[in-house]
């Protein structure tokens, strides 16, 4: 921070690749939701894609040992997933399109990018046709790649880049890295508090959310059945309480350190932190640069979203709306 004037790393900032992400390029644009319709999904595609933007590689100089950014406790994995081959990372994106991105086939929208180097054995996701990480990768599916780069400590790079410490007002309550597992350069309090389960504020902390469960596992639906369309993850009546009759054994077991995280904070200090402690000072206002993703995480958002009363025995993440959602997806 002091070599780049008390300000977090930035974000891109090139016309030319905010019009290209705005179309919704990689060969299936439905794939990414059509076209972008806003600034800020512009920009959350063009910063995922830039290889070089990304924390553990702007940081690497600095920290040397990259297995700091792995916690061997972690459920949930992520890390180097789309390797570009090299500095012209839009040019060769632009060059390679239709190729990239298909029904099937990963691309850097979604995924996060990595330049060479971070991906082990794959130097080029598009010509090798594979991702770093175990899962599918254009229709293929096989092992992560030997040395490949794993995060499962994630950083709130999406929330800080471009802002300068003293737009704080404390940064003993910025929280910068933490546990990460589905998420790994995004907070908000639910991948903060619990980070090794899948869309914890939208979908629900479903037993199944260990996966992208998602539509096809059922959860995203009101009791009468209907399905908002403007967000995939939106309803949230909270499956992972209810499959469980509400056991509060579950919520502890779905966090990596017994009941709590680890987190780093602005002002260079850690410390563990109760899970269920995070998201009570979330809606005290006590964080700074943590939102939530999706309204149905409380019973107001259920009843706006859902238009009827939420189950009398229905637990939901958070208890009160104070704050609007930060990201509508």
């Amino acid at each position: 921070m002091a070599d780049n004037n008390d300000t977090f790393p930035p974000t891109e900032h090139r016309q030319e690749a905010f019009d290209f992400f705005a179309v919704g390029p990689g060969g299936s644009p439905d794939r990414w939701g059509g076209p972008c319709e806003d600034d800020y999904r512009i920009q959350w595609f063009a910063n995922m894609a830039n290889p070089y933007l990304t924390w553990p590689v702007v940081f690497d100089e600095y920290i040397k040992n990259r297995d700091v950014w792995n916690c061997p406790s972690a459920k949930v994995i992520t890390g180097a997933t789309f390797i570009l081959p090299g500095p012209d990372w839009l040019g060769y994106l632009m060059a390679t399109q239709g190729v990239w991105g298909g029904e099937d086939g990963p691309g850097p929208c979604m995924h996060g990018s990595f330049p060479p180097g971070w991906g082990g054995e794959v130097t080029d996701s598009i010509l090798q046709y594979r991702t770093a990480l175990p899962g599918t990768s254009f229709g293929q599916t096989g092992d992560a790649a030997h040395k490949a780069f794993v995060q499962t400590i994630g950083t709130d790079e999406q929330n800080l880049q471009d802002t300068k410490l003293v737009q704080y007002q404390d940064v003993t309550r910025l929280p910068v890295v933490g546990d990460g597992g589905a998420n790994r350069n995004f907070f908000s309090i639910a991948t903060l508090a619990y980070p090794d389960v899948c869309c914890p504020e939208c979908a629900g902390l479903a037993p199944f959310s260990w996966g992208w469960g998602g539509a096809a596992a059922g959860i995203n639906s009101c009791p009468d059945g209907s399905y908002c369309a403007d967000c995939m993850n939106l309803h949230a009546p909270n499956t992972w309480w209810s499959s469980s009759g509400y056991d509060e054994g579950n919520r502890k077991a779905s966090t990596r350190h017994l009941g709590g995280v680890n987190v780093g904070w602005a002002d260079g200090h850690a410390s563990w932190q109760d899970s269920q402690r995070l998201i009570a000072m979330y809606e005290e206002d006590e964080l700074e640069s943590i939102g939530r993703v999706c309204p149905p995480t409380t019973p107001d958002g259920y009843r706006d979203y859902c238009g009827s009363e939420p189950d009398p025995g229905m637990v939901f993440l958070l208890n009160r709306g104070k704050r609007g959602p930060s990201w509508a997806w």
